[in-house]
């Protein structure tokens, strides 16, 4: 049996995030809610952010972290169990409101299921489902399965609202991260033992384990490349934290001699990401996965270059479907090509090799860049004094009103 009465103190949310950026996006916005209730309680599926800040999570996140086609339909039936014990133990429970975070192919079906099982109290869904861009046919799945969304880009409101869909705009928190202090960055140099006098190259191969060993062996061939050409650098891989000793493998991954890799387990939680943020505002330039890491790049002026593949029948898929001619984030919140990218067969260690080389020789390039990163910044809500209680003052809005 359905239990729709909503429970009145504590507060109880049950989130959903697959992935880390909607981890730490999940965990914003449960600090904002906690300063809004005198009790609240939070339930679902997240991360080690999340999770530190009082989540209980029902299994562990990474289950979720799964992308393209081919990927999915090899995971299909695992997925599944686990989309339809979130619904049940949704549908089970008395929730104030249910917030999935990013991951729209799982978790609009997550929502989906819990509306057809009688859930009346808010669904809302933060990070806006990428209409803009492909699948365009996912907007009449939106309007039966989520109340609310909550967009991250100041462009998405105009289409969402286009197609009857209720959202607001909360900017998006890196926009908000306050840049390093000399300390911190003194810390994470020591840590990994760099040389404060020769510039650093950051490589950053993804956070899903699809993407490590898809794009890895690319990543290294550029870093081989580059190195003989740049002696000078010093090479840093920056793993998503459980990837560090795969990468680390030389049987697996043949890194230049002398690269070294930012372990997130060396510091104490509560400083792992200031000295990942640290890492990131020392070094000189960046090679990475497309995703959300791009802007943390851009909020702390890192020129980069960004490359991504997939299983060959998801590039082909996903080539027909696509609306837009790149999906850098940084490009698209400035309607630029500033940042190169190289995407499915384009995807070349000659290629990017090619660019970064360009990128390291030419200061006007990178001063280009770093331009184009305040203009993103800015458009992400960097000019607004409220920004980080954004997202929560949103979602108590739409409780007061249930």
């Amino acid at each position: 049996m359905v239990k729709k009465n909503k429970s009145r103190d504590p507060k109880k949310i049950f989130l959903i995030a697959g992935e880390p950026s909607g981890d730490n996006l999940g965990a914003n916005l449960m600090d904002g809610l906690v300063s809004k209730y005198r009790e609240i309680e939070f339930f679902g599926v997240g991360g080690p952010a999340m999770i530190g800040k009082g989540l209980i999570s029902i299994f562990p996140y990474e289950e979720l972290s799964i992308m393209g086609f081919v990927e999915v339909l090899s995971n299909l039936a695992h997925l599944l169990r686990r989309k339809n014990q979130l619904i049940e133990n949704i549908l089970a429970g008395s929730f104030d409101a249910v917030i999935t975070i990013d991951s729209p192919d799982f978790n609009l079906r997550v929502a989906k299921g819990i509306k057809k099982g009688g859930y009346k109290n808010p669904v809302i869904h933060y990070v806006a489902p990428t209409v803009w861009a492909w699948r365009q046919g996912r907007v009449k799945k939106i309007r039966q399965c989520v109340d609310h969304i909550l967009t991250l880009f100041p462009f998405e409101n105009e289409v969402l609202e286009k197609s009857g869909i209720s959202c607001s705009f909360v900017g998006h928190p890196i926009a908000a991260l306050k840049p390093p202090v000399a300390s911190e960055i003194t810390k994470v140099t020591k840590a990994l033992d760099l040389n404060s006098g020769q510039p650093t190259l950051l490589i950053l191969p993804g956070s899903r384990k699809s993407e490590v060993f898809r794009l890895g062996p690319v990543f290294v061939k550029v870093a081989t490349m580059f190195k003989a050409t740049f002696p000078n650098y010093q090479i840093v891989v920056v793993p998503s934290p459980g990837f560090i000793d795969q990468l680390r493998d030389i049987k697996l991954f043949g890194w230049p001699e002398d690269t070294k890799f930012f372990d997130f387990e060396v510091f104490d939680s509560n400083e792992q990401e200031r000295m990942k943020l640290s890492l990131f505002t020392l070094s000189e330039l960046a090679m990475a996965a497309s995703g959300t890491v791009s802007l943390e790049l851009a909020a702390t002026s890192t020129p980069m270059v960004i490359g991504y593949d997939m299983n060959w029948i998801s590039r082909q898929i996903i080539g027909t479907l696509l609306l837009v001619d790149t999906v850098t984030l940084v490009n698209l919140i400035t309607a630029t090509k500033a940042v190169p990218e190289f995407l499915g067969k384009k995807f070349t260690a000659e290629n990017m090799f090619f660019e970064l080389k360009q990128l390291a020789s030419d200061v006007s390039k990178q001063n280009t860049q770093k331009n184009t990163f305040t203009k993103a910044l800015i458009g992400l809500g960097k000019n607004n004094q409220n920004l980080g209680d954004l997202p929560s003052e949103a979602v108590k809005k739409l409780l007061s009103l249930n």
